[in-house]
């Protein structure tokens, strides 16, 4: 373990009464794309690193493959966290395509620092990729609106060239080739791959309709100079306005990254390694690069008392004692992050997107060692119909002595599962549609040991809703099949969270998503009808205060007394049973981002880089 990615923090400002900041956690965000060119000094040369921080900005890491010494270049506008894209311009100098305004930036060697240049489209959030066409102009394609964008270095003019599909949402990758075309993968609902003719603007799909489907397809360059492409499993040959299926053997890798005397260059992170392709023959040189404030994405609480959290992109596992304030990183456990955590005996159970399990079990008596065996820690669980892409929003420790899950499905799809884990051997049942093209996305459990849940409409990214209303359903663990469903409330597309009372009434947040506001209900599981809804409204200690109460997903649950107490996005509130409605306790002026554990009379979450704790009077 290492205790050196975590650092105290003081509070640039008093905290409010009852609220405490704990420590922040640092340590090196993800790496996004590496390319090598031209260095400061005449035929001097760097190896490119990008970095993304999550609710942060983005780092150029420029690295001399020659000694591993490296200079940081940090993003000049606070909105941008990453850069998928990074190219070499036919000017020499490195461009870049940002998330999440999609921004163009420039290395500028002589200023030392990040130009911005501007966004080419002011629709767009991602420019995940570049491809320098015959014109020597940047080309990318982006998200939301699965667009081509162009930029060119000579002119400094940046052009919106239009969606590449009319539905479509993510133009995910790029490439070109000698014959002025330009290609671009899109997806996810249905994968297409769209040719574009640089001298006309004219734009095609030209993905054979039998490989057509739910998903995406992804277009790159070859080691052999060549545009290919790949789509359910098929490899294809890129010749203009025609995708030719060839066997995968076919398929060369990409270019390897190489300097200009023919050496070839990698680089992990923490070192970079020339090694020359004649003789085999490499020399490493440690990079001393300690990135910066990582802003941690969940928490939950271990069994051990403590708590537990992940990091975003990559996947920082790591546990805090708050009494002590003894912080320690646990290890990575790959690109994305984990969504939930759940207490169950002596064991922490996560559910995490892009990692190495979608599902984890982590026995914190034990030394850390991933693996899919049982013995590892955490032990990797892998099932039949798992999907690496889904978003396991909600969890609890429940009854049949199993732990239940809810999700958003993987891209494109619609109808995320319910999955039910035995942690004792590892097996896990998988239900999807339990509403149909519904997501689970919160659960609770029931005096009588029956399962509540909630969904939404929307599904994963990319996909197209085909429902309206987000509802509320009764699920049977014994008998193992639904009992009830019915809408939450009319015109809510979800339902964010829920819980259930002393009282054995369930309390939840139904909301069209996103910043709109959550609407506030009372669900009778007995009678099987909502009771009372109380529409974006929250009861201050000193009236009544109305505004659009945002409440985070599932962060609602039993505190001291079985009372409920919850997170919204601007403080802590508790459920006035009496009157059946949230009560707001405090403020919070820095604004809640995520949660949420309950230890005590202590309530901890997420506001920006920092760990908070609010307690209970």
């Amino acid at each position: 373990m290492d205790s050196s990615d975590t650092a105290p923090d003081s509070p640039s400002r008093p905290m409010p009464e009852g609220f405490r900041q704990h420590a922040r956690y640092a340590g090196i965000g993800a790496c996004l794309k590496q390319v090598v060119g031209p260095g400061p000094e005449p035929g001097s040369e760097r190896l490119y690193a990008s970095y993304g921080y999550f609710r942060g900005t983005l780092d150029i890491v420029a690295v001399n493959p020659l000694t591993g010494e490296a200079e940081v270049f940090s993003g000049p506008l606070p909105s941008e966290m990453g850069a998928y894209a990074m190219a070499l311009g036919p000017d020499g100098q490195i461009y870049l395509g940002t998330c999440i305004r999609a921004h163009v930036l420039r290395l500028d060697w002589k200023q030392r620092r990040l130009v911005d240049l501007g966004r080419p489209s002011e629709t767009e959030q991602y420019i995940w990729g570049f491809a320098l066409g015959t014109d020597k102009k940047l080309y990318g394609c982006t998200s939301p609106n699965g667009k081509l964008v162009r930029y060119d270095p000579a002119t400094d003019k940046a052009e919106d060239l239009g969606r590449m599909d009319p539905k479509e949402e993510l133009a995910r990758s790029i490439a070109s080739d000698d014959k002025g075309f330009i290609y671009v993968g899109i997806g996810t609902a249905a994968r297409h791959l769209v040719a574009y003719e640089i001298s006309t603007g004219r734009r095609q799909n030209i993905l054979p309709a039998e490989l057509s489907g739910i998903g995406t397809c992804g277009v790159s360059v070859g080691a052999d100079g060549k545009a290919y492409g790949a789509a359910g499993g098929q490899s294809l040959r890129l010749e203009g306005w025609e995708a030719v299926p060839i066997p995968a053997e076919q398929c060369p890798g990409g270019p390897p990254l190489i300097l200009a005397d023919g050496r070839a260059v990698s680089y992990d992170g923490r070192s970079i390694s020339v090694s020359d392709p004649m003789t085999s023959q490499a020399i490493q040189k440690r990079v001393i690069y300690q990135g910066k404030g990582m802003c941690p994405y969940r928490i939950g609480l271990g069994p051990d008392g403590r708590l537990y959290g992940s990091t975003l992109v990559p996947l920082h596992f790591f546990r805090a004692d708050p009494d002590s304030e003894h912080w320690e990183k646990i290890g990575e456990l790959g690109g994305g992050e984990f969504y939930s955590f759940i207490a169950h005996k002596d064991v922490l159970v996560g559910a995490a997107y892009g990692a190495l399990a979608t599902i984890m079990i982590y026995r914190p008596d034990k030394p850390f060692a991933p693996d899919k065996a049982p013995g590892g820690n955490p032990w990797l669980i892998h099932y039949k119909g798992e999907n690496s892409g889904w978003r396991p929003k909600a969890m609890i420790d429940g009854p049949e002595d199993k732990v239940y899950i809810g999700a958003m499905p993987g891209y494109g799809e619609l109808g995320g599962p319910m999955c039910v884990l035995d942690p004792a051997t590892g097996k896990v049942d998988v239900y999807r549609h339990l509403v149909q093209d519904q997501s689970v996305i919160a659960l609770a459990e029931l005096p009588d040991g029956l399962i509540v849940g909630g969904t939404t409409v929307i599904g994963g990214s990319g996909s197209h809703e085909t429902q309206k209303d987000g509802k509320i359903f009764l699920w049977d663990p014994k008998r193992r099949e639904k009992l009830f469903e019915a809408v939450a409330v009319p015109g809510q597309k979800g339902v964010e969270a829920l819980a259930v009372g002393p009282d054995g009434l369930v309390y939840g947040f139904a909301s069209c998503g996103g910043q709109n506001g959550s609407t506030f209900f009372v669900f009778d599981p007995a009678a099987q009808k909502v009771i009372q809804v109380v529409d974006r409204e929250v009861h201050g200690l000193e009236g009544c205060l109305t505004y659009d109460t945002v409440a985070l997903h599932c962060a609602m649950g039993p505190g001291p007394g079985g009372e409920l107490y919850g997170l919204d996005r601007s403080g802590i509130f508790a459920v006035d049973r009496k009157e059946r409605r949230p009560r707001l306790l405090a403020r919070y002026p820095n604004g809640i981002d995520g949660g949420f554990a309950i230890r005590g009379r202590q309530i901890f979450f997420i506001s920006g880089g920092n760990i908070v704790s609010y307690t209970l009077s």
